[in-house]
């Protein structure tokens, strides 16, 4: 009988297009108004910062399923033993090549774009105008532009 009850109704948490996106990403660049501000050492297995202007440490994207076409995204970062995360909804929308994102409230001067392949699984996301950047650390470190225009590239967690 406890088998009838759960077969009525599917559970759209498992069976909706977010479940193909969801998942944890390790951020392998964050690059804000063309300036490469973290990346990771090409090739490295495991966690090994190349470039690292941002004094961060274990810095991820988790997307967890929040409906059948809709993901909480978090951004999470450590700098000096405090963590810190951004966090905001997306849509999704599954195409042939992947899982495309756009943000449920659309704001005239902001611009998004953000995706995970389907097949190869890498995250990719371009904010102009919105969202959040981390400042780099060090005083002498600052910015190149008022205006945020931020990408991060992502691969999938293991």
């Amino acid at each position: 009988m406890l088998v009838g009850m759960l077969s009525c109704r599917p559970d759209d948490q498992f069976t909706g297009v977010s479940a193909g996106a969801a998942g944890r990403y390790i951020v392998t660049a964050y690059i804000d108004s063309g300036d490469t501000l973290f990346s990771l050492q090409p090739g490295s297995t495991g966690y090994k910062p190349g470039i690292n202007k941002l004094g961060v440490s274990s810095f991820t994207v988790e997307l967890a399923i929040a409906g059948a076409n809709q993901l909480t995204m978090k951004t999470v970062y450590w700098r000096k033993g405090v963590q810190s995360t951004f966090g905001k909804e997306v849509n999704v929308q599954l195409t042939n090549i992947d899982y495309q994102f756009t943000l449920p409230e659309t704001n005239s001067g902001t611009f998004y774009e953000g995706r995970v392949g389907r097949f190869t699984g890498l995250f990719y996301e371009h904010i102009v105008g919105g969202g959040f950047r981390i400042l780099p650390s060090g005083d002498s470190l600052s910015l190149n532009s008022s205006s945020p225009d931020v990408v991060i590239v992502a691969q999938p967690g293991r």
